[in-house]
């Protein structure tokens, strides 16, 4: 029988998170002005945005598995010096090819990174409760959408490129070292179900039929997916739309996106809470109906203030969605295995987000970027009457109060989905 995971203390857990972001944060801005240094094109800047997900759409559910199997220590380590030594050597041959050769190897490796660290904050919920749970999200989203890119900015006026990929491959490296401290590196993952996981095709597919076969996966699995495509939606369009409709300046468009940014992560750190009192069920419909709501004032098209108000509350929706999702798959983790869970919502939220970028910018051109905002709306009018439809059942200090609301399927259900 394997070890127990060790349980890491809630610091180390927030430290690792707060690293893990503000690396990515500096990367975005860097790997994109430095493209421009190199003289790209338009269409080598299109791949260079793809090449910075592709290799996660195929690596996310084998590294899901092997983390299942052998436990977070090990990949996490491998992925962050991985990604330390391709940051490190990014500058080495200043071609436009070899950018996009170094980005795409990255985007290989890091799901052993991020899925590993997902695994380990699903972990932990059980000890810290819904009220906290976002918290680790909320670390890691703040050194990536607040602190990363000004970071970024100013490592390149005093550094240059050279500097700033040293810098970048320092917050890997300093992932690698808090992981020897946080994490036992001899225990391994507990298995929900007595199993341990074979690394191959057969067990691949299963984890993606898993998908249609447990209504509390799939459902979650479906939220991720179209918050994810709104978010990648909005962070690259609304700028367009700033611009273009609004006469915003650079600098207006970029606040606005840190605004939103800045919601977000605050919903991060403070609606868990509503999440420990109310229950999934209420907790879903209030965020599903603030989601609608601040999309279809999106698409009013009325002015610049509602403009701001609501980015604004569209990030404090999409905040709380998260967090709904993230203590469901900590739930289903419990029967399935942590590592599978995260496997499957790391694929399904990148894929996500590449479908809103793909499918924004071809229906944004024949009807509008703006107009898109409308439909988004009414999806979550019907994610909304889906959450009402859930039946409630009396649970036990589910990270918080006693007998609130949640979804009737939850470990049972998966247990028969299995069978």
């Amino acid at each position: 029988m394997s070890a127990p995971l060790k349980r890491p203390s809630f610091g180390w857990i927030v430290l690792l998170a707060c690293f893990a972001g503000l690396g990515i944060g500096i990367a975005r801005v860097v790997t994109s002005l430095y493209s421009i240094e190199l003289r790209a094109s338009e269409f080598q800047l299109g791949l260079i945005a793809a090449a910075q997900s592709v290799g996660i759409l195929f690596t996310s559910l084998p590294v899901g598995i092997f983390v299942q199997r052998h436990g977070p220590f090990l990949p996490l380590c491998a992925g962050s010096l991985s990604c330390a030594l391709l940051y490190g050597a990014t500058t080495a041959v200043p071609d436009i090819w070899f950018l996009m050769l170094c980005t795409t190897l990255v985007s290989v490796v890091m799901p052993m990174r991020f899925i590993s660290l997902n695994t380990v904050f699903l972990q932990q919920t059980e000890a810290v409760g819904a009220a906290r749970a976002g918290w680790f999200r909320g670390m890691h989203m703040a050194g990536f959408l607040l602190a990363g890119p000004p970071l970024g900015v100013f490592l390149l006026e005093r550094f240059r490129f050279g500097g700033a990929f040293f810098a970048i491959a320092s917050t890997f490296l300093a992932t690698f070292f808090v992981a020897f401290r946080a994490l036992d590196r001899h225990s391994q993952m507990p298995q929900g179900d007595g199993k341990r996981p074979v690394l191959g095709w057969k067990e691949i597919g299963s984890q993606l039929r898993l998908l249609a076969s447990m209504p509390d996966l799939g459902r979650t699995s479906l939220y991720e997916f179209f918050t994810q495509s709104v978010t990648s939606f909005f962070g690259f369009f609304i700028v367009v739309i700033a611009l273009s409709n609004y006469g915003f300046s650079s600098h207006e468009a970029a606040m606005l996106l840190t605004f939103e940014g800045g919601t977000f992560v605050a919903a991060l750190f403070l609606s868990g809470a509503l999440l420990s009192r109310w229950g999934r069920k209420r907790f879903y419909q209030l965020s599903f109906l603030l989601l609608a709501f601040s999309l279809m004032l999106l698409a009013a098209q009325k002015g610049a203030f509602l403009l701001w108000a609501a980015s604004g509350s569209l990030g404090v929706g999409l905040g709380m969605v998260y967090i709904g999702n993230f203590m469901t798959y900590a739930r289903i983790g419990e029967t399935l295995g942590m590592g599978r869970v995260s496997g499957l919502s790391g694929l399904i939220g990148p894929t996500g987000g590449f479908a809103g970028s793909l499918l924004g910018g071809w229906l944004g051109s024949l009807w509008g970027f703006q107009t898109l905002f409308l439909p988004m709306g009414l999806v979550c009018l019907l994610f909304l009457l889906q959450a009402s439809r859930l039946k409630v059942r009396k649970a036990v200090n589910e990270g918080g109060a006693d007998g609130q609301d949640c979804e009737p399927s939850g470990i049972s259900s998966l247990e028969e989905g299995r069978t």
